[in-house]
């Protein structure tokens, strides 16, 4: 080949082929049917060999010519996939709302309150990022996502810090564990149970280390997890024990598990995340509070003496 075609050759090609005239590739194209012609006559001249043959007055792609739409049809698909993507993207605009948060806040709270305020309030489009509680502040702080949700963090400059509720740390157990029977787990029940710790990034397994630290005494710790779900998983596997916060044992709710209240009282403080005076992309009032109906709806839903 002499010399390589370019897009508008490949074009031209593509809309005579699919329509199967010159009439019909310039109305496609929205040029003359001359304009046409000539594009064609000079891609078969860069090509080397000829694309179409006449026939009583139509015109019959060769072989090659055949071949080419076939290559150029995959092109061409992967350049509608993003055409249909640029238009989605166009669709949602400033209309996208970022939340941050927690996984278990992410996993257990958030799927009710969006459904809630998409189906009462306005349906935009939400985009839920996971992380830990100090890098959900942090995104907040640099704008990045619109509300944070996440543990009581210590403050920092142009982030508001809200109270959103104190829960109570739960004790989960392996079905079918011996201590299962009891409505409630004391520290001083588990001493000599393997217990699966969680890291030390979020606080949570400090918190857990004081409350044993009061009976004088200390489980033997057979795993560590940098997230609760994991742990989860462990004590479902029957490894060990683990005391989590109550939105992630509410994931691991039917039956798998067994979930009491801990003692002593351990509470988590989780808190909302927001920059104030910031443009809102969503009612912001009006989702904290379907956010704090969703607390409460895990609240009802969570089984401690299954």
């Amino acid at each position: 080949m002499a010399r390589p075609l370019n897009f508008r050759h490949v074009e031209t090609i593509y809309a005579v082929l699919l329509t199967g005239s010159v009439t019909g590739g310039a109305a496609r194209l929205h040029v003359t049917q001359p304009a046409v012609s000539n594009l064609l006559k000079e891609a078969e001249e860069r090509l080397g060999f000829p694309l179409f043959e006449r026939h009583a007055g139509r015109l019959v792609p060769t072989q090659k010519a055949e071949l080419i739409f076939e290559e150029i049809e995959r092109s061409f698909t992967g350049l509608d996939a993003v055409n249909s993507f640029c238009a989605r993207l166009a669709k949602q605009e400033t209309r996208k709302v970022v939340i941050g948060a927690t996984p278990a806040f992410a996993t257990a709270v958030l799927p009710i309150a969006i459904r809630a305020y998409r189906e009462t309030v306005d349906d935009v489009h939400f985009s839920v990022v996971s992380r830990r509680s100090d890098h959900v502040q942090a995104l907040v702080a640099s704008q990045k996502v619109d509300i944070g949700f996440g543990l009581e963090e210590p403050a920092i400059p142009g982030v508001s810090s809200t109270l959103l509720t104190s829960e109570r740390m739960v004790c989960v157990l392996p079905a079918g564990h011996p201590l299962a029977s009891k409505s409630v787990i004391s520290a001083g029940d588990l001493c000599g149970e393997p217990m699966i710790s969680l890291s030390h990034v979020e606080r949570i397994d400090d918190i857990v280390e004081a409350a044993f630290a009061d009976v004088g005494g200390s489980p033997p710790a057979v795993a560590e997890c940098p997230a609760a779900l994991t742990a989860l998983a462990m004590v479902e596997a029957g490894i060990g024990f683990a005391i989590v916060g109550p939105f992630s044992a509410w994931l691991f709710r039917h039956g798998t598990v067994a979930c009491r209240p801990f003692e002593p009282v351990t509470k988590l403080n989780f808190s909302t995340f927001t920059v104030p005076g910031r443009k809102e992309n969503i009612d912001q009032a009006a989702f904290l509070k379907l956010v704090d109906d969703a607390v409460k709806q895990v609240h009802a839903t969570m089984t401690l003496s299954q």
